[in-house]
């Protein structure tokens, strides 16, 4: 690698500067990027579309627990 880094100094400045631009270039070019993202999370009723039951007993104990919740008060 030194022996690398000294021809690199050895060249103009401006075939320097182009050589790393270049090679940064190709080293963005060559790095992973992660896969796209999804713009909406998937719903949790399609997640457990072949479990009718556990998606009712989940919507039951939503509305259990919200009939139940004392509701925070807000300051004005």
């Amino acid at each position: 690698m030194d022996e690398l880094l000294a021809v690199i100094r050895r060249l103009p400045f401006d075939e320097r500067l182009r050589l790393i631009e270049r090679a940064a270039h190709d080293a963005a070019e060559d790095t992973p990027r992660p896969g796209a993202v999804q713009s909406a999370a998937p719903s949790l009723l399609g997640l457990m579309a072949d479990e009718p039951e556990l998606v009712d007993r989940m919507c039951s104990a939503a509305y259990d627990a919200r009939d139940t919740a004392r509701m925070r008060t807000v300051d004005d």
